[in-house]
């Protein structure tokens, strides 16, 4: 097995992406709060595999999730004063 060296703003993004799941689970779980967390879990991995085609049949979501693309791209490449 091959070890390489993650970057520290890969880990502060997958931390970030850990945190905001978590958020969006516990969301489903005010939904129906009687589903188990196993449940809302699932019912979370089902959202999240719909999601490409939600975004597909409607632009502005999909706009929007392009333009914030672009922003951060940009800001990438903006130097630091």
């Amino acid at each position: 097995m091959t070890k390489y060296k993650i970057s520290s703003k890969i880990l502060r993004a997958k931390s970030l992406v850990i945190y905001e799941l978590d958020q969006f689970i516990e969301y489903i779980r005010t939904i129906d709060p009687e589903l188990e967390p196993d449940q809302a879990i699932v019912l979370t991995a089902f959202i999240l595999d719909g999601l490409p085609e939600l975004f597909e049949k409607n632009p502005t979501v999909m706009n929007q999730v392009k333009d914030i693309a672009t922003k951060m791209k940009l800001k990438r490449r903006q130097p630091l004063n």
